[in-house]
């Protein structure tokens, strides 16, 4: 078997003798090692959570994405909001005035009127948030199924 290895990585198999690593060179070689198996795994996540995605978008479509996010929340106890989808807004730039524009979505993250929405839907959150609360302490809610 060879004894072959990379220049940059040091090797440690061999007896104590000078040819070891210092212990400043074996601290930077160990950061190096934890710091790059930290950024393959979320390498990893990220890339399989990508494929996941993907599959479930070209098999079910939509409606298998809502049902990714509800099971989500389930799963973490969330609440998920959906606030706009670039459908409604590609509809509507298509039907009222014949335009097709690919970065709606992102404009429409920018405008006043979605901040404005934002700030409606946050008073909206605050007052149902009591009513919810009251109904909850008022025992008026349907029991959870565990």
């Amino acid at each position: 078997m060879s004894e072959e290895h990379d220049d940059e990585t040091p090797d440690f198999s061999g007896d104590y003798s000078d040819d070891m690593p210092t212990r400043e060179e074996l601290a930077i070689w160990l950061s190096e090692f934890m710091s790059q198996s930290q950024k393959a795994n979320a390498m990893y996540r990220n890339h399989f959570c990508n494929l996941l995605v993907a599959k479930l978008y070209s098999e079910f479509g939509i409606e298998g994405m809502c049902e990714l996010m509800m099971a989500i929340d389930k799963r973490s106890g969330w609440v998920s909001d959906i606030i706009i989808e670039d459908n409604d807004i590609h509809d509507i730039l298509f039907r009222e005035y014949g335009v097709f524009d690919n970065d709606a979505i992102i404009k429409a993250r920018m405008s006043n009127q979605l901040t404005e929405m934002n700030k409606k839907i946050w008073r909206l959150r605050k007052k149902y948030a009591k009513l919810i609360a009251e109904e909850i302490a008022s025992g008026n809610t349907a029991k959870v199924k565990e």
